[in-house]
Parts: C-alpha cells; sequence; structure tokens
C-alpha cells in the first residue's frame, strides 16, 4: 500500500547530468551534477523531512545501477522538495 505521508527521492530526480526521459523530475538549471544519497539526505534533515535511507534500492528504468534512495516526510508538494534540496546541495557544494 502506497503511503501518502512520504515521498521517495531518487538521486536522478534532480541530477542535471540525466535527461527528462531518463527521469529528472526538476528543470536542468535547478538541478545539481550526480547527487549522492549522503547530500541528499543532510539537505532533507536541514528541511526538517525525517529522511530514511534505503542504500541498496535501484531506480526501476536503471535497475543496473544501485543508486539508492531517500523517502522523507511529505510536508509540501514533491516539486517543491525536490527543488529545495537541489538548492541546499548546491549551495553546500559551493561554500
Amino acid at each position: 500500500m502506497k503511503d501518502e505521508k512520504r515521498i521517495i527521492i531518487w538521486p536522478v530526480y534532480i541530477d542535471s547530468k540525466k535527461t527528462k526521459s531518463e527521469g529528472r523530475k526538476i528543470a536542468k538549471e535547478n538541478a545539481v551534477k550526480t547527487p549522492k544519497i549522503r547530500e541528499i539526505t543532510q539537505a532533507a534533515k536541514k528541511l526538517g523531512l525525517n529522511p530514511s535511507v534505503e542504500k541498496y534500492k535501484s531506480y526501476p528504468p536503471s535497475w543496473w545501477e544501485g543508486s539508492g534512495r531517500v523517502i522523507v516526510d511529505k510536508k509540501m508538494t514533491k516539486q517543491e522538495v525536490l527543488l529545495k534540496i537541489s538548492n541546499l546541495i548546491d549551495g553546500s557544494r559551493s561554500t
């Protein structure tokens, strides 16, 4: 059964190196290059989204890449969560 109070975030959703057809969910200019699970988790913690990590999961369309995923509380829309996480990762990298 689907959990309506949680959002799954795959790294591909905010990866600027991926195309929309490969799974990127936000605009390329808002995305970050090769985001790591650790970075997504840290950004989600800063946003108070109570992240939980599943390291050994694979994004179904690219099942051979063991990318992992982060599951967070749904406190805003998925699009808003992805943009905020991407911006926090970008900000932490540029310092």
